[in-house]
């Protein structure tokens, strides 16, 4: 349903949550809508003025002069440096009260949200939490999932491997959970950035793990920039739905994944006036792969490869998309797709955030996790 306010407001296609409207004058205005929260960004403050003046008229409005927080994300403007931060540090601080973490340097922080997956111990894995603590397991999980999803895509994959128990955690994954607060007490302040010297040019990376899953399916980690010293404006991790018989396979899988999500970015940024004159850059690590999908022929060891996941190939061969190859160690999306350890992580974590701040950070778990299963153990 379009509010109304004002004449000529459309939904774009891409994302019915927003709304656009062209003038004569060659000004543009758009309005975020979620629920009862509104956002307005126009091509000159005196265009938002009306636009605010009209929402008044059918509206009782809180209103705050500068844009800086909406829908609990911290909007920062660094005018001489043109950039813009987006952090939740104010609901990070919530939620470690809410559920007691220490913040006051009383305890080491790690230094990744999550064991590296070479290194992770099975050991309590197996001994189910107490019924009653299983609310308190799926309370916290879902408080770091709308954290996860906004401005914390460092977090993502950790948080999506505790979403995965919910029905029945053990306490080995309330202690994955607790590493997850205790990073994200060291790391309170980091968040997104984006830098407007670079241009509207879109850009994507993808990875996959291959057969990482207990049930040996591969998990893909996906993301989009714009620029290539800015943040990640929507990344992705999801376990694949079939198994893949091979690490170039899951690739390629991975690839297709990334190929739907660039079509929507490149329709959004078109609806907003940015369109992409050239194709877009998908950066994958995995050779064989990139000469699978550029052959636009079948081998044996390909022919049994769904058809639905050749739409890559169609985007590579109109030009929409252009594979190129990146080193692993470069690739952003490898930090959404396994446990990293400290080394690599925090080397990917810049590239994925688009931001350099220095934190308190430990590369051993602290003590509290090891009270917190004494804790639970009795």
């Amino acid at each position: 349903m379009i509010p109304h306010f004002g004449q000529g407001f459309l939904p774009l296609a891409s994302d019915t949550c927003v709304y656009q409207q062209h003038y004569s004058s060659g000004e543009v205005a758009y309005v975020l809508v979620h629920v009862d929260d509104f956002g307005i960004a126009a091509t000159s403050p005196a265009l938002a003025k009306q636009i605010k003046l009209d929402l008044e008229r059918t509206y009782v409005l809180t209103s705050m002069d500068d844009f800086s927080y909406y829908l609990g994300l911290h909007i920062t403007r660094d005018r001489a440096a043109r950039s813009i931060t987006i952090r939740q540090s104010g609901y990070v601080n919530d939620i470690l009260q809410t559920y007691s973490i220490p913040c006051d340097g009383s305890v080491a922080f790690p230094s990744t949200p999550m064991l590296a997956s070479s290194s992770t111990s099975s050991a309590v894995d197996g001994t189910l939490l107490a019924s009653r603590l299983i609310v308190d397991y799926q309370a916290r999980v879902g408080s770091l999932m709308y954290l996860a999803s906004q401005s914390r895509p460092d977090i993502l994959f950790a948080v999506t491997q505790a979403a995965r128990q919910t029905s029945a955690p053990t306490i080995g994954d309330f202690l994955a959970v607790t590493r997850i607060f205790l990073y994200l007490a060291g790391t309170r302040n980091l968040g997104l950035c984006f830098h407007s010297g670079e241009g509207i040019v879109l850009y994507a990376t993808v990875d996959a793990s291959y057969a990482n899953h207990l049930d040996r399916k591969s998990h893909t980690g996906c993301t989009l920039h714009i620029g290539k010293s800015s943040g990640s404006f929507h990344s992705r991790s999801k376990k694949q739905t079939i198994t893949a018989d091979s690490s170039t396979v899951a690739e390629f899988i991975a690839a297709h994944f990334a190929a739907k999500e660039i079509m929507w970015a490149r329709s959004f940024l078109a609806e907003l006036g940015f369109p992409q004159r050239t194709p877009t850059i998908l950066f994958e690590d995995n050779k064989s792969t990139i000469a699978m999908i550029e052959s636009q022929s079948n081998t044996q060891r390909t022919k049994h490869i769904d058809i639905r996941y050749n739409m890559i190939r169609e985007q590579v061969l109109q030009q929409v998309i252009r594979m190129e190859h990146l080193a692993t160690s470069a690739m952003t999306s490898d930090a959404l797709t396994k446990g990293l350890a400290p080394h690599p992580f925090l080397h990917l974590r810049p590239r994925l955030l688009g931001m350099r701040l220095r934190s308190r950070l430990s590369r051993r778990a602290s003590s509290f996790v090891a009270k917190a299963y004494f804790c639970f153990i009795v």
